[in-house]
């Protein structure tokens, strides 16, 4: 119900809805009230344009005995032979189809018998003729003009015809003439019948057309929209990509400064009432022709319209924005907590060629409010160095300079190849930029994201053009919890045989998360890798709460296990526990045989290092795979 409340009151739509539903019922109910009415009028029309060949000879006949007599009225009523001539001409109209033809004159207000043609039942001269519609007869005399009406109150008769008699621009008599054609009188039923049955669907057809334009947008509605905030979603972002005019609008991208750590903490149910909460506190800023679009969980695309408000004054609300949030407290439980959040801000959308860019120049200045310290407002200026790097970072993402360097995982006792292991590099001329060089500059933003499908694509190329080939990609923990990556891997299952998944822990990892999203990986027939086992955040509780298939030992620990024990016990720890609890070990940066040698006596089964090969591009590969 609240979301049909927000659609009406949020949408234009309200007014015409309103509008056209009055309108619609107001026609039912008139059509209803007023079909008698219609039909009447829509029968006397149909029944002029159906008897003309009858209007036009009585019109003659008339012309003939009035047209030579100056007191047509007069002469009649005291010349009985004269009459008697009028009647008999009056009476060649007669025909089966005729009940009655008779002449009455008029005095004040009254109609008496005049001219009288029926035989079995004449009137005489003189006699009170009274109408059973007297407004119609009276209508005739002001107008002077003929008239066609049903008869409904005498059964016999089908419709009558007026015709007045002028003189001296005076109505002095009018010619009646009774038809019987119940023949007419049924098609003209049937015909109105079928103009009122036409109205009907009609209208019903309009009103159908108008709930399904409602439905449309009201399904659109709910599908671009969150019900509890009212904000628009991701959905709409894809959707209405083209059609958003972004040169009108101040571009902003707002993030929640270590927002996951509340996700972390308090689980994402109590997190997601979080960012209800400050999408509340940011919306009620905001003018009703800005655009508040949720471009992920705890980030905020803001359009604000230009016409609401100059630059300055968009800088000085952005951080009032900003002040709100710090200043909020938020209450879980018992822990109560604050929060802050940064953005970036693209204000010159005018020169921009696409949404995408200004997005991306938008993400550029987050960056540079996160790797401040957060918790602040930063503008993009093209000229900065920092900027520029970054953006040719992601020029170069998005081009064909982004490509892959296969390393070889071997079986340490056969040699034998067990997969490629795909690192990321980007050449830019003859220079070559590792991953180390590039990530960190990356980090929280949406060139991160970008950065990884396009791996993820470029390497699903490779597997389809090299039916023998496997590799492992490397996602991070954030990636793996990403729809969007989930999406594309899902899209790809059938390469699920020879696609390994290496995950990249970090500080932040929602275990919980990275599980369920591992269990849906493995129903789709992945293998998943915990890589860098040993370095930084990686505990073997932790690891008991993921469902792997391989640990790959960081290779800080592997070189120093011939000549460090306690690198040598850790690593045989490991090597013990992974074999109790059915996981395959890799070891990483193998560079002699004595380690080979060490890591085999501990159980260990694959390795990757300079002694098999170093990463190659894979038109330099050796092709042992085929």
């Amino acid at each position: 119900m609240l979301n049909k409340i927000n659609f009406f009151n949020n949408n234009r739509i309200y007014f015409y809805v309103i509008l056209a539903y009055t309108i619609l019922f107001y026609l039912f109910s008139m059509t209803y009230k007023s079909i008698a009415p219609f039909e009447y009028k829509v029968k006397n029309i149909l029944l002029n344009e159906a008897i003309t060949l009858l209007d036009d000879t009585s019109s003659n006949i008339l012309k003939s005995i009035v047209d030579n007599n100056l007191s047509f009225v007069h002469s009649n009523y005291h010349d009985a032979n004269l009459r008697l001539k009028n009647e008999k001409q009056l009476a060649m109209m007669g025909s089966p189809d005729i009940s009655s033809l008779f002449v009455l004159r008029i005095s004040e207000g009254d109609y008496f018998f005049l001219l009288d043609t029926d035989k079995v039942d004449h009137s005489e001269l003189n006699e009170v003729f009274i109408p059973e519609d007297i407004k119609i007869y009276s209508e005739v005399v002001r107008e002077k003009k003929k008239k066609f009406f049903i008869q409904q109150e005498i059964e016999s008769l089908s419709f009558t015809l007026l015709k007045p008699i002028v003189q001296n621009d005076k109505t002095v008599a009018l010619l009646v003439i009774d038809y019987t054609e119940n023949r007419l009188t049924a098609l003209l039923d049937t015909s109105v019948d079928a103009l009122s049955y036409l109205l009907i669907i009609l209208l019903t057809l309009i009103f159908v057309f108008l709930f399904y334009i409602i439905y449309t947008h009201y399904s659109k509605y709910k599908i671009y929209r969150n019900p509890e905030t009212n904000t628009f979603n991701r959905i709409y972002m894809i959707e209405n990509y083209e059609k958003i005019n972004f040169k009108k609008y101040y571009i902003v991208l707002a993030d929640i400064d270590f927002f996951k750590r509340v996700n972390n903490r308090h689980g994402q149910k109590n997190g997601d009432k979080i960012i209800i909460s400050i999408i509340k506190i940011i919306a009620k800023n905001l003018e009703k022709h800005d655009k508040f679009i949720q471009y992920s969980g705890e980030e905020f695309l803001l359009l604000m319209d230009r016409e609401q408000r100059s630059e300055q004054q968009l800088r000085i609300l952005l951080e009032a924005i900003r002040i709100d949030v710090q200043r909020a407290v938020f209450n879980i439980e018992d822990d109560k907590f604050s929060l802050s959040i940064s953005m970036g801000v693209v204000l010159n959308t005018k020169v921009e060629k696409s949404l995408q860019d200004v997005i991306h120049k938008a993400d550029t200045a987050l960056y540079e409010s996160k790797h401040k310290g957060r918790n602040m407002v930063s503008y993009f200026d093209v000229s900065q160095p920092k900027r520029l790097y970054r953006e040719k970072l992601r020029e170069m993402i998005e081009s064909d300079k982004l490509v892959c360097y296969y390393q070889p995982i071997r079986d340490l006792e056969s040699k034998a190849l067990h997969h490629y292991e795909a690192l990321l590099r980007i050449e830019d001329g003859d220079n070559i930029i590792f991953p180390d060089k590039i990530l960190p500059d990356l980090e929280d933003s949406y060139l991160y994201t970008n950065l990884t499908k396009r791996v993820i694509e470029y390497n699903v190329l490779k597997l389809r053009t090299d039916a023998k080939m496997k590799i492992s990609i490397n996602l991070s923990a954030d990636d793996l919890v990403n729809d969007s990556i989930l999406s594309i891997l899902a899209q790809n299952s059938d390469l699920a045989d020879r696609l390994l998944i290496e995950i990249l822990e970090n500080k932040s990892i929602d275990y919980k998360r990275v599980e369920l999203s591992i269990q849906k990986l493995k129903l789709f027939g992945y293998k998943i890798c915990i890589d860098d086992f040993g370095s930084g955040y990686s505990n073997l509780n932790h690891l008991l709460k993921l469902s792997i298939d391989y640990l790959k030992i960081d290779g800080s620990i592997i070189k120093e296990i011939h000549h460090d024990k306690r690198a040598y016990s850790i690593v045989k720890t490991f090597a013990t526990f992974c074999k109790q609890n059915d996981i395959e070990v890799i070891a990483e940066f193998i560079d002699k045989q004595d380690v080979v040698d060490i890591l085999k006596s501990f159980g260990v089964k694959y390795g990757q290092g300079w002694y098999f090969s170093k990463a190659e591009p894979y038109d330099d590969l050796d092709k042992d795979h085929k």
